[in-house]
C-alpha cells in the first residue's frame, strides 16, 4: 500500500527555524520529524510513500537517501504552485492506489495505521479520518459521530471551552474521493473535500483513538514534542544519549531526562535539562545552564549564560552571561 506525505507548506507559524529548513525535516530529539512518520508507516507494513513537496523541495533529496535502509520507498514530487491539501493529492492521483493512506506532515503520532485501514475496508467508507479526543477543541474545531463512527457533522472552532473529537490529520481515502476533482485545482480536504462528500452522502467515517498525537505547526508544540517523547508520552527514535537520571557528562552535569548527541562540549560547573534535546557538535560554557530547550546543531552557549523554555537554531550563538527565555531562535 502506497501513503502520501504532505510536507509542502510555508511553515509561516514555525519561523524562523522554518526559514532555511522545511517544517517536515526540522528535528525532534535530534532525527528529521518527517523520519519518525517513515518509521511509522514502516511498521505497519506500507513500503511505498510520495512526498508531495514544495517550500524548498531540494532539501528532501539527501533525506530520502538517508532513510532508504528503512524499507519505505520514497518518491518526491513538487508542486509549482500551492494546490491546497487535497489538490496536492489529486495532481497525483494516478500515481496511487484505490486505498491511500494520507499523512499530514505535521503530525506526530503512535496511531496503529493497521487496524484503521482494517477499519476503513470494514466499513467501505469513501474517506476515513483519524480523530483524537481533546478537553479543548477551540483551536481545532469539532467531528461529530454516531454510534457507528460514521461522520455526521463537521463544527466550526467552537469560542467557549468544550471537548470532543477532532480531525488528528491522518486519512485513509479511496481514488474516487477525488476522482471529480479537477487536476491543478487549490483546494482543500477539510473545508472542501469533508463538507461536499458529506452532503452528498457518501461514508465518510471517523476513527477515534486515544493514540499519542500531536500537530508540531507552532514553536510551542514543536518544544512539547520534544518533553512527550522525553517523558515517554509519545515515542520516537532519539539519536544521542538519553539521560534519565542526573549524569555527569565532561565538566557538566545532565539532568534527565534529556537527550545529547556526540560530540559535545560542556564547560565547568554547566547544566542541562531536565527536558533538553541537545544537537550534535554543541558547545555549552562554563556555568551555563539550559533547562526545557531544544537545541539544534552547532549551537554554543557563552560562559554563565542561561537558556530556559527556548529553541535555538542550527549555528545559534548566545553571548556571555546571556537570558534567553522563551525565546526561538535561528
Amino acid at each position: 500500500m502506497k501513503a502520501v506525505i504532505l510536507a509542502g507548506g510555508l511553515a509561516t507559524r514555525m519561523r524562523p527555524l522554518t526559514d532555511a529548513r522545511p517544517k517536515a525535516l526540522l528535528p525532534i530529539v535530534n532525527r528529521p520529524f518527517l523520519e519518525h512518520q517513515i518509521r511509522l508507516l514502516a511498521a505497519h507494513g506500507v513500503d511505498e510513500a510520495i512526498l508531495l513537496t514544495g517550500y524548498l523541495a531540494d532539501d528532501f533529496g539527501p533525506f530520502t537517501e538517508d532513510v532508504a535502509h528503512l524499507g519505505v520507498r520514497l518518491e518526491i514530487s513538487t508542486e509549482d504552485e500551492p494546490l491546497g491539501t487535497a489538490g496536492a493529492v489529486r495532481r497525483v492521483l494516478d500515481d496511487l492506489d484505490d486505498t491511500t493512506i494520507v499523512f499530514n506532515g505535521d503530525v506526530l503520532t503512535d496511531l496503529d495505521i493497521g487496524a484503521m485501514i482494517l477499519t476503513h475496508r470494514d466499513t467501505g467508507a469513501i474517506i476515513t479520518i483519524s480523530l483524537a479526543p481533546v478537553e479543548d477543541a477551540r483551536p481545532y474545531g469539532l467531528v461529530l459521530i454516531d454510534d457507528e463512527n460514521r461522520i455526521l457533522a463537521f463544527h466550526e472552532k467552537p469560542i467557549e471551552l468544550v471537548g470532543g473529537l477532532i480531525n488528528a490529520g491522518t486519512y485513509v481515502l479511496e481514488r474516487k474521493a477525488l476522482a471529480d476533482r479537477a487536476a491543478g485545482e487549490r483546494f482543500m480536504f477539510e473545508t472542501d473535500v469533508f463538507p461536499s462528500l458529506l452532503e452528498a452522502g457518501e461514508p465518510l467515517y471517523g476513527y477515534p483513538s486515544s493514540a499519542y498525537w500531536l500537530d508540531i505547526g507552532t514553536p510551542e508544540r514543536y518544544r512539547q514534542a520534544h518533553i512527550d517523547v522525553l517523558e515517554g508520552r509519545a515515542h520516537a527514535q532519539i539519536d544521542g544519549d538519553l539521560i534519565r537520571d542526573d549524569a555527569r557528562v565532561e565538566g557538566g552535569l545532565v539532568r534527565g531526562p534529556s537527550v545529547l548527541a556526540r560530540p559535545i562540549v560542556l564547560g565547568p560547573g554547566a547544566v542541562v535539562g531536565p527536558l533538553s534535546s541537545i544537537g550534535p557538535a554543541c558547545m555549552i560554557g562554563a556555568r551555563a545552564r539550559v533547562e526545557r530547550s531544544v537545541l539544534h546543531e552547532d549551537v554554543r552557549i557563552g560562559i554563565g549564560a542561561v537558556v530556559r523554555d527556548s529553541i535555538l537554531g542550527r549555528g545559534v550563538r548566545v553571548p556571555v552571561n546571556a537570558h534567553v527565555i522563551g525565546e526561538v531562535h535561528a
